[in-house]
């Protein structure tokens, strides 16, 4: 059987071999696909998804107000997230004049950063072409393309863990000095205060070195355990933070899992063995096929002069895979959720691993019709982008999301009813993540958000400066929105005037707008706290 599917197999490669052209027969020449070619193509693109959502998005991702809102207030944490995600867009913001388009900017530096990363790291293993190859495939995954344009901890992260991996590998292969690895302490700890779900990351690295006769030379030296020191003094002010403040981030991370505040009971079932896992695997196996069809299409040949050391192929194929299979290992173990983005950065060596485990015959046309692709895949993630959010998502979904909000026309409309019945700045708004985040950037007095009114979320807030300077609350005016913090905020003795109900339309360009018409309006709710309370 084996025999039958290797000939099959063989004359199959043979009948593709008779009928290409010749330049499938050419290896690049040197420097023809090398770092001038990928400079053009990495800034054309960064420029087209810096450019692309401040044509077609007339509101920011949550999660961009999220982090200008918990960097304004210096800690070493937040609710959701350590801390330098959240002083990286606060910073973003502060020194543009607190804008919001940085965060396109932003966004764009953290995907080039790692891009340039995973080239470094190819020429370091393999050839220029290799290396290009390497990089052209990540373009093809959509996690560089249509989800790249939120300044969320996913993408921080594209950025952060190619460059610890840049420098775990030169600190194994070049001699161990101690410089290198004090940077793998850093850039850890960077990455573990961007985001906890590093830690995948960490336990493949620590497989790099126990797999690796490198890896467990190291062991041996001081630096290893002075990069330690390092990431430890990172992070303890968050682990100091945390304890003070119940594990707020941790629970809310069991909670995203679908965990509630903790573990589950072990349950011995199938579903509970298999739903989130394979969920997970196919969700991210549909964006991988993308790329991976037409890459083993037209580098099906192997190249066995394309040589790598042994320690390289191992290195990565360890961290191209570790991630992504140690997130379904705690699925499966845990029984947790896996959500969506959180796998967005576990692949930057995904092209790295094709071209050195499977030795592709890079070639003149090979690498061209691949170019192609690129640029045709480039096309259709533009094209669905703006068609999601010209046209899907403001005219035709049935709910709004976070960037068809409307939070300029809300922010403006509450913060001028403040201003006319009290005659002062508005202090504070509450409301859920979405409500209270769009009004506290949008409006030009920039008041205090209160998340959900809940000194967990907010713990810069103190309710007695409330009930003296006054707030406004908003919601979502669906009926079974409600928030249930208005319960809590009546019994806490709040005075709350009467609620105005309004409708507003979906935040859209200006120019879309005037060719297409009015999209769909959604329905908000918002009263006041007033001020002068004791």
């Amino acid at each position: 059987m084996r025999n039958n599917l290797s000939s099959l197999c063989a004359g199959l490669s043979s009948r593709l071999t008779a009928v290409l052209p010749r330049s499938a027969f050419q290896s690049p020449e040197r420097g023809e696909y090398g770092k001038k070619k990928l400079i053009v193509l990495l800034s054309l693109w960064s420029v087209c998804w810096f450019l692309l959502p401040l044509a077609v998005l007339d509101n920011v991702f949550i999660d961009v107000p999220e982090n200008i809102i918990w960097g304004s207030h210096f800690q070493f944490g937040y609710d959701k997230n350590p801390y330098l995600g959240a002083w990286i867009g606060y910073l973003g913001s502060l020194l543009t004049g607190n804008s919001l388009w940085n965060s396109y900017l932003l966004s764009q530096v953290f995907v080039l950063a790692g891009l340039a990363c995973v080239w470094k790291l190819g020429r370091r293993m393999t050839t220029e072409a290799g290396a290009f190859l390497a990089v052209l495939f990540l373009l093809g995954v959509n996690y560089y393309g249509i989800k790249s344009v939120e300044l969320c901890d996913d993408v921080m992260e594209l950025g952060f863990w190619p460059l610890l991996i840049l420098f775990f590998h030169k600190a194994l292969k070049d001699g161990n000095r101690i410089g290198n690895w004090l940077l793998v302490g850093l850039l850890a700890g960077c990455c573990f205060m961007v985001k906890y779900y590093v830690a995948v990351l960490f336990a493949s690295m620590f497989l790099v070195m126990v797999a690796t006769p490198e890896g467990r030379r190291a062991f041996r030296m001081p630096g290893p355990y002075l990069g330690a020191l390092i990431f430890v003094l990172i992070s303890l002010p968050n682990f100091i933070w945390l304890a003070e403040n119940d594990m707020v981030a941790f629970r809310y991370a069991f909670g995203r899992a679908s965990l509630g505040d903790g573990a589950r009971a072990f349950e011995f079932s199938l579903r509970r063995f298999l739903k989130y896992p394979l969920r997970c695997l196919s969700r991210t196996l549909s964006v991988l096929i993308v790329p991976l069809i037409p890459f083993f299409v037209l580098f099906f040949r192997r190249d066995e002069t394309l040589k790598s050391a042994t320690f390289d192929r191992r290195f990565v194929a360890i961290l191209a895979w570790g991630p992504f299979a140690f997130t379904l290992l705690f699925s499966f173990i845990s029984g947790g959720s896996v959500n969506y983005s959180w796998v967005v950065p576990c692949f930057p060596m995904l092209g790295l691993f094709l071209v050195l485990w499977f030795r592709p015959y890079i070639n003149r046309f090979s690498l061209r019709c691949f170019v192609g692709f690129i640029i045709i895949m480039w096309v259709v993630f533009a094209a669905v982008f703006a068609g999601r959010s010209l046209w899907q998502q403001p005219y035709r979904k049935r709910g709004c999301d976070y960037e068809n909000f409307p939070g300029k026309a809300l922010a403006l409309r509450v913060t001028e009813e403040w201003r006319t019945r009290y005659g002062t700045p508005l202090p504070f708004v509450i409301g859920k993540r979405r409500e209270s985040c769009n009004v506290a950037v949008y409006s030009p007095d920039r008041p205090q958000a209160y998340f959900s009114a809940n000194p967990e979320f907010s713990q810069w807030i103190d309710e007695e400066e409330i009930r003296a300077k006054g707030a406004v609350i908003l919601f979502d005016g669906r009926p079974n929105r409600r928030p249930k913090f208005l319960k809590r905020l009546a019994e806490s003795g709040f005075p709350m005037t009467p609620e105005v109900r309004i409708e507003e339309e979906r935040a859209l360009p200006g120019w879309f707008r005037a060719l297409a018409g009015t999209p769909k309006k959604d329905a908000y709710v918002y009263c006041f706290i007033p001020p002068g309370q004791k």
